[in-house]
């Protein structure tokens, strides 16, 4: 069990190194590559925590005191795969049956229950920022959802959904004569 999770965050060191895309933390090693995603950003320890779950007690609970998990971010889900990046993880809930592998969420998702039951997100998948994903759906492998979409219904393989457009409501007025828009 702690080779699997020691592979499984190592995986998610990884992502997240390929994620930010800076040349500087691509060039640490392993060890400091983990210690800056564990000093530096919450989502990473809230990751860590939830991978951390089989250890024993009392070093879930150092491991507590010394990397505070983010306190708006909750991560519920009986599997998530190796590579889980989460960017800005700012009122996120996310709460599925099963995460896959190399998956991407934004900042002010939900991912929950209806009454019936609660999401499965394939490999690939990607949530923009915003989105609402609701009741026991699957959104395929590869399947991307759009910023602040709401999604009730299964996101076949490869397909993204977004949400509609922002429109104007009703005629657009032109400035009064003489406003020089100051």
């Amino acid at each position: 069990m702690r080779a699997h999770a020691a592979t499984t965050v190592q995986a998610d060191v990884d992502r997240w190194i390929d994620c930010i895309n800076d040349p500087e933390l691509r060039a640490l090693d392993g060890y400091s590559r983990f210690a800056y995603l564990a000093g530096a950003l919450a989502e990473f320890r809230t990751l860590v925590h939830h991978r951390l779950r089989p250890a024993p007690m009392a070093l879930r609970f150092l491991l507590r005191m010394l990397y505070r998990p983010a306190s708006t971010l909750t991560l519920d889900a009986a599997r998530i795969g190796p590579g889980l990046f989460i960017q800005h993880g700012v009122g996120t809930i996310v709460s599925a049956e099963a995460i896959g592998s190399n998956c991407w969420i934004n900042q002010q998702v939900t991912i929950g229950y209806d009454a019936t039951g609660r999401p499965t997100i394939g490999d690939r998948v990607r949530i923009a920022a915003g989105a609402v994903v609701l009741g026991p759906i699957t959104l395929h492998d590869g399947a991307t959802v759009g910023a602040n979409a709401t999604v009730i219904h299964d996101v076949p393989a490869g397909v993204t959904v977004v949400a509609p457009l922002a429109r104007p409501l009703g005629e657009v007025q032109p400035p009064p004569p003489g406003h020089d828009g100051r």
